[in-house]
């Protein structure tokens, strides 16, 4: 039986109500862990810790997460890694205040290792059964407001943990991270996974895990789109490396703009996003994609190159804040406009007894590219601390994209969800 649109519509608004509440409360708590790790032990890497964890944890899951996911029912997988979550979390709440100074760090690790597992399970099993929770017509909308939803709340997040971190200490916030994960929890057991509509996942693999990986990989490597893209995704990754690296040090310690210049230049990424989705979410389905990719691509690219002349240029605090604001919401509006888009495409495209194993594969390579930026990255602002750096970076992106543009030129949105057949 089809998926109402009526059935599509309450889905749509609980999942979005979860993802707003979980991204919410978990960047305020991701912010107040690094902030107690740092006032306990002093290490600079006590906010790096999950930028050093993630990755790792989901390259380590890239075959056995794919093919669990695209084995069996999505629902328990995600209900039993939620529920995995928080019995770590609540643990960790009772032992966290017996460790003290850079002993904390033992535990933290250990609580990060099982919650990024979790992710990792949850993100993939998520992204392989939206086709089980909407009918195809409201996948865009799907995509577009849970992005929405993620996006509005990291506007607010990091203040609002700045603010209540003083008031309340650490403690609160995990009491708030569980709060959301019950929450979660109730909203994901009331939702309604319509498991009939797609291939059947009770069967017990009969390959190996390697076997039942290659099957997703030789799929994802036999179609050249979504191979193009995946692998522009990638580099996009680690191009932006220069804005999670670059914008704190040159803003705060070389043009000496305050951290409240950083703040509204985040925010405006942040709210460029959360325009961005919104609009998609209110369009009617995309059809031209190649033509909405390669603006975007091109917007992106010639908005990171403004961003980095700039900063060469001005070190006036409400110039900064203006045309760099401008720039970063720009760069926000181009990114929904890829990653949204792109997204639907895979519901329509790939067949969902694989998209485990191809979200797996994905998310491990986007996932890798991040910290590996990062590390070039803070070797060249060492060495080179300019705004020049950016307008390199931007260049750089802006020969990418005409180089790879023909790739995808032609491609359009499917109107319909491929069979698994």
């Amino acid at each position: 039986m089809a998926i109402s649109d009526h059935d599509s519509n309450l889905q749509i608004w609980r999942d979005v109500t979860s993802n707003f509440i979980s991204t919410f409360c978990g960047d305020m708590f991701s912010f107040g862990l690094g902030l107690m790790l740092l006032h306990a032990t002093g290490l600079s890497l006590s906010f790096g810790l999950s930028l050093m964890i993630m990755p790792i944890i989901t390259l380590l899951g890239l075959v056995p997460v794919g093919n669990l996911v695209d084995h069996y029912p999505r629902k328990p997988i995600m209900v039993i890694s939620l529920t995995g979550r928080i019995v770590a979390l609540i643990i960790y709440a009772l032992v966290i205040n017996s460790f003290h100074g850079t002993g904390k760090i033992l535990p933290t690790v250990c609580f990060l290792i099982i919650n990024y597992l979790s992710v990792n399970v949850s993100t993939t099993a998520y992204t392989a059964a939206v086709k089980e929770l909407v009918n195809p017509g409201h996948i865009q909308r799907l995509k577009a407001l849970t992005q929405s939803g993620v996006s509005f709340a990291a506007i607010f997040s990091n203040v609002a943990a700045a603010s209540l971190f003083v008031i309340l200490g650490f403690n609160a916030f995990i009491w708030f991270q569980l709060g959301a994960h019950l929450i979660a929890l109730l909203l994901l057991l009331s939702m309604k996974f319509h498991e009939e509509l797609v291939a059947n996942h009770s069967e017990s693999p009969q390959l190996g895990q390697l076997a039942q990986f290659k099957q997703g990989l030789t799929y994802l490597l036999s179609h050249p789109f979504l191979k193009s893209i995946i692998f522009i995704a990638c580099f996009i990754n680690f191009i932006f490396a220069v804005l999670i690296i670059g914008l704190p040090f040159l803003i705060v310690h070389h043009l000496h703009a305050g951290a409240m210049t950083l703040a509204i230049l985040n925010a405006c990424w942040a709210v460029g996003m959360l325009v961005g989705n919104l609009l998609i979410s209110m369009m009617p389905e995309i059809k031209h994609l190649a033509s909405m990719l390669t603006i975007s691509f091109l917007t992106l690219s010639v908005s990171l190159t403004g961003l980095g002349v700039l900063l060469s240029l001005s070190s006036d605090r409400l110039t900064l804040q203006l045309l760099g604001g401008a720039c970063q919401l720009i760069i926000g509006l181009a990114l929904a406009f890829i990653n949204t888009p792109f997204s639907v495409y895979q519901q329509k495209t790939i067949p969902s007894r694989l998209l485990g194993r191809v979200s797996s594969t994905q998310l491990a390579l986007n996932t890798a590219s991040v910290p590996l930026g990062s590390l070039v990255y803070s070797f060249i602002f060492q060495i080179f601390p300019s705004g020049s750096v950016f307008t390199i970076s931007g260049v750089v992106l802006t020969i990418f994209a005409i180089l790879t543009i023909p790739t995808f030129m032609g491609i359009k949105m499917p109107s319909t969800v491929v069979s698994d057949n």
